[in-house]
């Protein structure tokens, strides 16, 4: 199978962004549209996932022909019990189907049998008597490297063997990562930079024809100085870049995660794509309008402030 760092951005290109849509079910604040009410499915686990599938798929439909691919946050899919969990699935395959890469955002990690089960579960297959299926069966996983890089080997293997990439978390998006991750080390080093390097010898093990491995990063637009140091220590991991929008990240922060020719890297944003409508009772037809305008805001954002950050003007700038 073709190396996913290659695969993705060989959809970045074709897309002309690198923008990733972010799928984080709150069923509460979805449009009613969606709501099945109990007289349609009166179970919680079928009320849940026909909502969830139901405004996944509006956005899914929207989004497909406008950006590289989607990122399923798993947390709030399992809060919805087994309903949630069979959306997590069907979003997967249904935005698979539409020629979407699909991140899983689960932010796994762990040692010996159980990260090979973790790595199995999400990007490998599974065998019971001979019989091997994929599972879950996303394109790439997060992980997470604070158990040592013994914890990481399972899904670098499973990249190898089958395609498939990883982000690891290396500068997170939040205000408290602070509190672990900019401590510093004997060394002088900040944690973060420990954990960058550790990646970046992982990275080797993947490289594909692009340059860039499979092996990626998560390193957060909200923390500029920081997201232009981790992208010179990591010059072949693809940066995933979260805190774009509802977390105060800008467009002009993102672009320090790209390298010299403006690629590298992919923004993610969730809320300020998928929510806060001016109404729950939003019709279907104008959701999927919405959704659409806030994501060709996005494109133009992100791509502006990456021309300006090489020197350039984008391509769109007399339209």
């Amino acid at each position: 199978m073709d190396n996913f760092a290659d695969r993705l951005l060989a959809a970045t290109l074709d897309k002309g962004n690198p923008c990733i849509v972010g799928l984080d079910p709150r069923i509460n604040e979805m449009p009613l549209f969606v709501n099945p009410g109990k007289s349609v499915a009166a179970e919680r686990d079928e009320a849940a996932y026909y909502s969830i599938m139901a405004f996944h798929k509006c956005v899914i439909d929207t989004a497909a022909s406008l950006v590289p691919g989607v990122k399923l946050q798993s947390a709030f899919f399992e809060q919805y019990g087994l309903g949630g969990m069979h959306a997590f699935y069907d979003t997967m395959r249904y935005a698979r189907n539409a020629g979407l890469i699909v991140i899983a955002d689960a932010k796994r990690g762990d040692i010996g049998s159980t990260a090979a089960a973790y790595a199995s579960a999400f990007l490998g297959e599974t065998e019971i008597n001979g019989d091997t299926w994929s599972t879950i069966d996303a394109d790439c996983l997060t992980v997470s490297p604070y158990l040592g890089i013994d914890s990481l080997m399972p899904f670098v293997d499973e990249c190898a063997a089958r395609g498939r990439g990883i982000f690891v978390l290396a500068k997170t998006s939040n205000k408290g990562s602070a509190d672990i991750q900019d401590l510093r080390l004997e060394s002088g080093e900040r944690v973060y930079e420990r954990v960058a390097a550790m990646i970046n010898v992982l990275s080797e093990q993947a490289v594909g024809k692009e340059g860039y491995s499979s092996i990626g990063a998560v390193v957060g637009a909200t923390f500029p100085e920081e997201a232009r140091k981790l992208r010179e220590l990591m010059p072949k991991s693809i940066l995933l870049v979260p805190g774009y929008g509802t977390q105060g990240g800008t467009a002009e922060n993102a672009a320090l995660c790209f390298d010299k020719n403006g690629t590298g890297a992919v923004v993610s944003a969730s809320r300020s794509i998928t929510y806060d409508f001016e109404s729950r009772s939003v019709s279907e037809t104008r959701c999927m309008s919405e959704i659409r305008r806030r994501t060709e805001a996005m494109i133009t954002d992100i791509n502006a402030a990456i021309s300006y950050s090489r020197g350039t003007q984008p391509e769109y700038a007399e339209d």
